[in-house]
């Protein structure tokens, strides 16, 4: 161990080791800052003012004195209005949703799967869709309102597609709707969506009307038909009694 240490450096030990402070920190008791910091703190420091318990009454009372707030004239929110409300002309099917928490990855592939069977789902807020349904015959819906609310414009022979697909993401929930002109509830939603297409429905219209028909023809010539068959019966009964007679006479 002897030839090792001959052979290789010995470190040197280190006499001075370096402080920050020569003592411990006064945390209780900390030393003043200096004139520029302390007049720094002295203009920044905030000013309040008496605590509402302590004023009286009638300082407090505001006497039913509302301050009114001016409108803002926003020339986007106009764009977005003429454009809600050009949706809302255009659509026979207008459906209101209730739109729980939910991630843009949930919510991503039902846009796409409405927007590929010609359904659109927009987004508006309560201002911009009373600004488009103000004096019109939609201003009723505004009621559903109270805040951002996520709208699905398209037509009524979709209703079934689009309660398929809201089926795959439970956070859209269906309050109710608009089908030409018409405020439905969400059960009166579900019972138009379960209602054959207008061809189906006139096909089968078409059969019953033709079922009617024939069943009337039916019965009008069932009176003759009866007559006609008793008639023949009694031409046979009589062509073979006359066979009978002549056969004894012969």
């Amino acid at each position: 161990m002897s030839s090792l240490k001959k052979i290789l450096l010995e470190p040197r030990a280190c006499l001075v080791t370096a402080k920050r402070f020569r003592g411990k920190i006064n945390i209780q008791r900390p030393r003043l800052p200096h004139f520029e910091r302390q007049l720094l703190l002295d203009l920044s420091k905030p000013k309040y003012g008496p605590p509402k318990y302590t004023l009286p009454d009638f300082l407090l009372c505001d006497r039913g004195e509302k301050k009114n707030k001016t409108e803002i004239d926003n020339p986007f929110e106009r764009i977005l209005a003429r454009e809600c409300l050009e949706w809302f002309n255009t659509s026979k099917m207008i459906v209101f949703l209730h739109v729980n928490p939910i991630t843009m990855e949930d919510k991503t592939p039902v846009y796409a799967a409405l927007n590929k069977n010609k359904m659109y789902l927009r987004t508006y807020g309560k201002k911009i869709v009373s600004l488009a349904t103000k004096g019109t015959r939609y201003e009723v819906v505004n009621e559903l309102f109270t805040s951002h609310q996520n709208i699905i414009f398209g037509q009524p022979e979709n209703a079934a597609k689009m309660f398929k697909i809201l089926k795959k993401a439970p956070q859209l929930v269906v309050m109710a709707g608009v089908v030409q002109d018409r405020l439905l509830s969400k059960n009166e939603l579900l019972e138009f969506s379960q209602l054959p297409t207008l061809d189906l429905a006139r096909s089968k219209l078409c059969q019953v009307l033709d079922s009617a028909g024939s069943g009337l023809v039916s019965q009008l010539n069932r009176s003759q038909q009866i007559l006609v068959s008793h008639l023949d019966k009694h031409v046979e009964q009589q062509n073979s009694s006359i066979e009978k007679n002549e056969k004894q006479e012969s």
